[in-house]
């Protein structure tokens, strides 16, 4: 199965961690501004879509086919997220990792956040500081020694979460919707988390 990127406007990584993510058997979709951001690693998206209201320059679509680009009006049902992700979906894409987003508007964070709530939820998200993926089940965690590490619940619940290898096991948390294990860290490199029940997401440093 294809694997599908969608890059999005806000701050995403520097053009040599994009190189990292990006192969060149993935197919790239650019929703609005997400196309200056592939664009800056040198990377032509297959698939261009949203209302183009904050892409830096609109002349930048003519170096696309016709057929790639999808433009829709401002006032819509969708954000230009989900229209990238719908695009990514109807062309066989089931691992999707979204880049960008990072230090933008509140709302549109939380709409992100809200995608691993749901149904088929992207594989991780990558912003300029963070990786964000959700959890199920058993997982081991990768890190360093000491590198922070936070969780927060995701859909409705409930939750019942235990670990092994944090400074703080999630076991002793009573999880709720929007808890937070904020600024948890790891007691080695790597740490066993087990979801029995719920969704946990993790949000760690890209540089870990």
């Amino acid at each position: 199965m294809t694997r599908g990127i969608l890059l999005i406007g806000g701050l995403g990584p520097d053009s040599d961690k994009l190189k990292e993510l990006i192969d060149t058997d993935n197919l790239i979709c650019a929703a609005d501004s997400g196309l200056d951001l592939a664009l800056s690693a040198g990377f032509f998206p297959d698939g261009i879509v949203g209302d183009m209201d904050s892409i830096s320059d609109k002349s930048l679509l003519n170096r696309f086919p016709a057929d790639t680009v999808e433009i829709y009006p401002e006032d819509k049902d969708e954000t230009d997220t989900e229209l990238g992700l719908s695009w990514l979906r109807k062309r066989g894409c089931g691992d999707i990792i979204i880049i960008g987003g990072g230090e933008g508007r509140l709302d549109h964070t939380l709409a992100l956040k809200a995608l691993f709530a749901g149904d088929n939820p992207p594989a991780a998200w990558f912003t300029a500081r963070e990786k964000i993926w959700s959890l199920e089940g058993r997982n081991s965690v990768l890190g360093f020694r000491g590198s922070t590490i936070s969780f927060v619940t995701a859909g409705s619940g409930p939750w019942d979460v235990s670990s092994r290898g944090l400074q703080w096991e999630l076991d002793k948390v009573m999880w709720s919707v929007d808890t937070i294990s904020l600024s948890n860290r790891l007691t080695s490199s790597i740490a066993e988390v087990t979801v029995h029940r719920g969704r946990l997401l993790v949000i760690q440093p890209i540089n870990t």
